[in-house]
Order: structure tokens, then C-alpha cells, then sequence
């Protein structure tokens, strides 16, 4: 008779099999971590990521313009909706002095991201954010201005010319767009977006952003984009009844503090994604380059025709 222990032990070939089956179950998965490793892209450092990040905003400016181009081109879309009024104003017998040209982009030096670059290229969404107390300030209201002589009318005189003034502005349809820039620019950028999106939607790039929303949602900030952010920040420079922040309020520091936070955690859990995303991008980049070679050297000639189009035009204004 076989004895209980005799009969728990296991047969020899039994033994063999689940050994064999092991072996094979483990160099299967050696496999599909092999092939895994050699799908996967080697990412950036993160000096390197900065580095294509800087190269990416570069030609969103040379295709945008830079602020001093985009200021040039605003500047003449000024002057060319204020000659037809002091042409309309001389029909009527009055001199007609231009209206000032404020800093369209008060004081920047760079171009303000758009969400779809900044939410590639731009980690932290800084500047996007550092922007926010800025939307809420009330809009500044410039003086109008008037000529000399204008000092020398009676006071009917003045509401007469008030009132030409206000016949004379050509309707808002008639009007030339306050973004004026070369048609190419509009035809670059669209396919520059096309790249970023692309970068974006890819795979790898796509499961690491995965990461950002229960990443931001434990430092306290349940948003999944950076859209989202933006509007949380936003809301804390707001009182419960809607009304933006004065700058004395008790509550301005809170919503500063809020910002910063905001910024930093933002940067620490979309940098996953924006070293891959800038890991794909350098090679997209040099290949959008190429390809546009031709078109971004006519463009760079037509920003600086406007630029010194625009130098001629500002001794309208002086």
C-alpha cells in the first residue's frame, strides 16, 4: 500500500512539465519586455528636452512674427483705419490727429503661447498663468486725441466735430483685421499645429499624459488639461459673487499663492509627457524645416518688409 506521503509527492514528469512551462512563460515575457524596450524611444534629458522646446517656440515665432514684427503689423492695421477718417474729417473742413497706438502686447517681449503650443512645448504653463491677475484688470481707457485747433473751437464747434469724428469711422466690416501678417504665415501655422498634434496624439506621449490628471488631482487640483488649469486659477482671482480682485483684497495673496502652486505642480506632472513629447518633436521639427525651407525664407522677407513699412508709418503718428 502506498503511503500518504508517497502519494502527495509529486510525479517526476509532472514536475518536468510545470518546469518547462515556467521556463517558457518566462522567456515569453522576456520577449515582450524586449520588444517593449525596443519600441519605446529613448527620451530626452531634460536639458535637451529645453533645448527642442526653445527650438519649437523659434519657429512659432518666425511664423507668427516676433513682438516686434506682430507690433509692426498692428501698427500699420492702425494707421490704415486712420487715414480714411482724416480724409473723411478734411472733407468736413477739421484736422483730424490721429489716435494713439498703445503696446498691443504691454511690455512683453515674447508671444504668448497658445494653449495648443503651450500645452506641448511649455511645462508649468508659466507664462499662460503668470498672465491670469492681467485679464481681470479692467481695460485702460486711452484719451482721445485731438488736434491743436481743436483747443480753438467754441463749444458747438467741438460737439460738431465730435460727431463728424463718429460719422467718419468706417463700419466695423470695412474695416482692415488688426492681424494683419503675410498670407504664408497663416499657411504655416496651420501645418505647425498639424506637427504638434501629431506629437501630441502620439502613443507613448499620450499614456504618460494619462499620468497628469491624478497626478495635479493629488497636489490638490482636479484638472485634466491645462485648459482646465487655466480656469481653476482664474476662479481664485474672483470672489464667491464672480467679481474679479481688487489688488488690496485680503484674498489677492491667497490667489497668488494658488497661481504659483499651480505652476509648479503642473510643470512636476506634465514633464513625463513633455520629455517624451520633445523627444518626438526634435525629429518632427527638422523635418518641418526641411520641408518648409523655401516658404519660411519668403516669410522672414515679407516680416521684415512690414517692419519697415511700419518705421515709415509711425512718423504718422508722431
Amino acid at each position: 500500500m502506498t503511503s500518504p506521503a508517497a502519494q502527495d509527492a509529486p510525479r517526476p514528469g509532472a514536475t518536468r512539465r510545470r518546469r518547462d512551462a515556467a521556463v517558457a512563460a518566462g522567456l515569453a515575457l522576456l520577449a515582450l519586455l524586449t520588444c517593449a524596450a525596443a519600441t519605446r524611444r529613448a527620451s530626452l534629458t531634460t536639458a535637451q528636452a529645453t533645448v527642442v522646446a526653445g527650438d519649437l517656440r523659434a519657429m512659432y515665432e518666425r511664423i507668427q512674427g516676433s513682438v516686434e514684427q506682430r507690433t509692426a503689423a498692428l501698427l500699420l492695421a492702425h494707421v490704415a483705419r486712420q487715414e480714411p477718417i482724416r480724409a473723411c474729417m478734411a472733407s468736413s473742413g477739421f484736422e483730424y490727429a490721429f489716435a494713439p497706438f498703445g503696446d498691443p502686447f504691454g511690455g512683453r517681449t515674447r508671444l504668448l503661447l497658445p494653449a495648443e503650443v503651450s500645452a506641448v512645448v511649455d511645462p508649468g504653463a508659466e507664462e499662460a498663468l503668470k498672465l491670469v491677475p492681467q485679464t481681470i484688470e479692467p481695460v485702460e481707457v486711452v484719451p482721445v486725441a485731438h488736434p491743436a485747433s481743436y483747443e480753438k473751437l467754441s463749444a458747438a464747434k467741438r460737439r460738431l466735430y465730435d460727431d463728424t469724428v463718429l460719422m467718419c469711422e468706417p463700419p466695423i466690416e470695412d474695416q482692415p483685421t488688426d492681424t494683419i501678417a503675410p498670407a504664408l504665415s497663416g499657411d504655416l501655422d496651420a501645418d505647425f499645429l498639424a506637427m504638434l498634434r501629431r506629437v501630441g496624439d502620439d502613443q507613448e506621449v499620450a499614456a504618460r499624459m494619462e499620468f497628469y490628471a491624478s497626478c495635479m488631482g493629488q497636489r490638490g487640483y482636479p484638472v485634466h488639461t491645462v485648459g482646465e488649469l487655466f480656469a481653476a486659477v482664474t476662479a481664485k482671482f474672483h470672489d464667491d459673487s464672480g467679481v474679479p480682485l481688487r489688488p488690496e483684497s485680503s484674498l489677492m495673496p491667497l490667489a497668488k499663492a494658488y497661481q504659483q502652486d499651480a505652476v509648479r505642480a503642473d510643470g512636476e506632472c506634465r514633464t513625463p509627457a513633455w520629455t517624451a513629447a520633445m523627444t518626438l518633436a526634435r525629429g518632427e521639427l527638422a523635418a518641418f524645416a526641411r520641408e518648409h525651407a523655401t516658404q519660411l525664407a519668403a516669410l522672414d522677407a515679407e516680416w521684415a518688409g512690414l517692419a519697415g513699412r511700419a518705421a515709415e508709418a509711425r512718423a504718422e503718428l508722431a
